[in-house]
């Protein structure tokens, strides 16, 4: 089994579910970190020679700066861009076969992040 472990930083409030603004700033915060996530792929996969996914499960760590924090299915659905940087970088073929599992929830960490462990599923 094969995995791939990418830090990214967390969602902005822009691309939560529940945010209500304008569908511009939405459009551009989903852009930037489907990019952001892409790009930290794209380096992680630097060193790697090897060919798409077929499926994949991945495992999140969210680490938040304070006691408040998002809900784990809300933390899931802001991941979405994440999840579509993934495939733009090349580590699944199609992120409709990629399966999150409940993530981990860290708080009061002075490290605001997101870390990703993909990890390759039998076909």
């Amino acid at each position: 089994m094969t995995s791939l472990t990418i830090t990214i930083p967390l969602p902005p409030k822009e691309v939560r579910n529940n945010w209500r603004g304008h569908w511009a700033k939405k459009a551009a915060a989903v852009k930037w970190y489907r990019k952001t996530t892409n790009l930290h792929a794209v380096y992680q996969l630097a060193a790697v020679d090897r060919k798409f996914w077929k499926k994949a499960k991945v495992h999140i760590t969210a680490y938040f700066p304070t006691a408040r924090h998002l809900d784990p299915t809300n933390l899931i659905d802001a991941l979405k861009p994440a999840f579509d940087g993934l495939q733009d970088a090349g580590v699944i073929e199609n992120d409709k076969n990629l399966w999150p599992e409940r993530p981990v929830i860290v708080t009061k960490d002075k490290n605001p992040r997101v870390e990703l462990v993909i990890t390759e599923e039998e076909k």
